[in-house]
């Protein structure tokens, strides 16, 4: 947020925009001063001047009644009656902090929250970066600004979502220490054919190797969030309803195979990434095991650089190297190491951030587990390590299971089904929808075996429903014929075809715009894929979860875009009215089951062309709720 809001008028009165949409703008005005930025804005005794303004505005959808509700139960630090149907976040600006872990504007944050509150945004959306949390030395973590942002955030009436980030930005390095390390070591960050490092994110190769002070990249994943477990807990389940956890550059599940800087350019087919030494040695010790050594020694060469097109290649032509037997089994290498990055990261998450064994003792709320004491009426079973004896399916979204004893009374209908963890785990994939075709060149490079003739994104959705985690979409509002029409682009065939597989194997989809666009043909796209549930290849697409709006950016607030944003919130919101809420009683556990409430419906069996073979588990007498699991 650093270009200017205008000034409009001479005085407060005589300002004809909205009051929610410039109240940046009225705040300096009632300072006495210009409004030069939205970073220079006046102090928290003059804020509480205008607090009733933005409360009683009702031209943005919500009523004045409901807006002073719900301020008055984030002042108080208490959560959202009921979270909506589809919730609509905002993510904040990347430099809301610095990297010295300081507030770069908080003052004008607080004003765009009060904007955003009025206009009916119920969520914010947080990175919270590996960089300014342990930035100086190992293990030390600083969590006061965050605690100082996540308070506003309460206190402004807002549900809070979280994105782990460790990688780096263009504003936001790595810590410190562990760009130290990589001068000593620069193999532990990605590596192109020509030597050339990305050094925004840890190596996956490097992931099991102690080359971070003594630690393995997941050691140090599982230290930062354990710390913020510990730090951040007591606004889990109030305010933090929801983790999205971070497995690549940009926070995506990718390889850096097309970085920002000089090196490539739209709509080239990217690089392969693998030329570091962890990764070479992976790719050798499996090349031998398939009794081919040369496959081992380097990655494709006759894949072109960054910026060509397929075509220009010998790898990704129509009848190239990908689909010869040395293209089948690299391709298959390079995306099973992203999948079992996934994996590796998602499941220190879900241990770390879901499994009720963690002490809760020393947070100011309420777990949301509660255990039987042996000698109660039940036996307490908690999902994670150590449960899932007897046939029972280990879930690491915690599912409380009980075994009732043959005199067990009517005092443990409270234990007796299964509630949801206090948050809920998320997944990034990236958008790489520019030559959707064959070889689909972009995607290979990036990680995802995906052709013409086979399904890329199938392997990592199996992961994600193994380990109880949602999946965030990007796209819906660009369409192909707006772009290169010779780089066959396709963002919204991609879309579909990753919701499809969602949707196949019961993965909770949230969906995220694109790019940064307030014209009103974007924006109807991107309310028609919200509410898309059309049927594909005989599945049908369930409702999309929610929408994260990135980002909370300064053309957000001019005036054209306000109103045109504003209009697209009320309709998500009058459409949304119409449907059912979510139940947090159901959700994917970590062995690939979703379990529903006792007493609800047995699940359903899925289309056979969906993937695999599915089993329905009806609801049984036991207490335990129906499941489908895929067998």
């Amino acid at each position: 947020m650093k270009r200017c809001f205008e000034q409009r008028g001479g005085g407060v009165a005589s300002c004809s925009t909205p009051s929610a949409v410039f109240l940046p703008c009225r705040l300096a005005k009632l300072q006495g001063r210009k409004c030069v930025s939205l970073k220079y804005i006046v102090s928290v005794a003059q804020l509480g001047q205008v607090q009733t303004e933005v409360l009683t505005s009702t031209r943005q959808g919500t009523s004045a009644g409901q807006i002073s509700r719900l301020s008055r139960q984030g002042i108080n630090g208490r959560p959202i009656e009921k979270e909506p149907a589809l919730p609509l976040y905002t993510c904040l600006d990347g430099d809301i902090l610095t990297p010295a872990n300081k507030f770069a504007y908080y003052e004008a944050l607080r004003s765009g929250l009060k904007a955003l509150r009025a206009l009916g945004i119920n969520g914010i959306c947080v990175d919270v970066y590996w960089g300014i949390v342990e930035g100086v030395r190992p293990r030390d973590y600083d969590w006061s600004s965050y605690k100082q942002l996540f308070a506003l955030i309460r206190d402004e009436g807002f549900m809070a979502q979280v994105c782990l980030c460790f990688h780096a930005t263009d504003t936001m390095p790595l810590p410190t220490w562990l760009v130290e390390e990589g001068r000593t070591n620069p193999d532990i960050f990605y590596t192109d054919r020509a030597g050339q490092r990305c050094t925004n994110y840890v190596s996956l190769g490097a992931d099991e190797a102690p080359v971070l002070a003594g630690r393995t990249p997941l050691e140090c994943y599982r230290d930062l969030m354990t710390s913020f477990r510990r730090e951040l807990g007591p606004f889990f389940g109030s305010t933090i309803l929801d983790v999205l956890v971070g497995l690549g550059p940009d926070g995506e599940l990718k390889y850096p195979a097309h970085p920002r800087d000089k090196r490539w350019n739209f709509p080239g087919v990217g690089e392969f990434q693998c030329y570091d030494k962890y990764m070479l040695s992976v790719l050798r010790a499996c090349a031998q095991q398939v009794n081919q050594p040369s496959w081992g020694l380097r990655g494709p060469h006759d894949a072109g650089t960054y910026c060509v097109w397929p075509h220009q290649t010998g790898f990704f032509h129509q009848r190239g190297n990908w689909s010869s037997p040395y293209g089948k089994f690299f391709l298959q290498w390079y995306s099973d190491m992203l999948v079992q990055h996934a994996d590796a990261v998602l499941g220190i998450a879900r241990e770390v951030l879901l499994e009720p064994e963690t002490p809760y003792t020393h947070y100011e709320y309420q777990p949301p587990y509660q255990r039987l004491h042996d000698g109660e009426s039940g036996t307490f079973r908690g999902g994670g390590r150590g449960s899932g004896s007897d046939g029972d399916e280990e879930d690491g979204g915690g599912v409380v299971v009980m075994a009732q004893a043959p005199d067990a009374g009517a005092g443990i209908s409270l234990l007796s089904q299964s509630l949801p963890p206090a948050i809920r785990l998320h997944a990034k994939l990236p958008s790489i929808y520019w030559w959707y075709a064959d070889a689909h060149a972009p995607e290979l490079t990036a990680g995802y075996y995906n052709t013409a003739s086979r399904d890329g994104y199938m392997p990592i959705m199996h992961v994600l429903a193994r380990n109880g985690v949602s999946v965030r979409l990007q796209g819906g509002e660009p369409r192909g014929y707006e772009m290169n029409m010779q780089a066959h682009c396709a963002p919204d065939r991609q879309l579909t075809q990753q919701r499809t597989v969602a949707a196949a194997l019961q993965v909770p989809v949230g969906l995220e715009n694109l790019s940064e666009r307030f014209d009103e043909q974007a924006l109807f796209r991107l309310e028609g894929a919200l509410f898309d549930t059309s049927v594909v290849k005989g599945i049908e697409l369930p409702q999309v979860q929610s929408l994260v709006f990135n980002r909370m950016c300064d053309s957000m607030f001019e005036p054209g875009n306000w109103n045109r944003f504003k209009q697209f919130v009320r309709r998500v919101r009058s459409r949304a009215q119409t449907l059912v809420v979510p139940d947090r009683g159901s959700f994917i556990g970590s062995s690939g089951v979703l379990r529903t409430p006792p007493g609800a419906p047995g699940a359903v069996n899925l289309p056979a062309a969906a993937a695999g073979q599915w089993v329905a588990e009806p609801s049984g007498s036991s207490g335990k709720g129906g499941a489908l699991q895929l067998a």
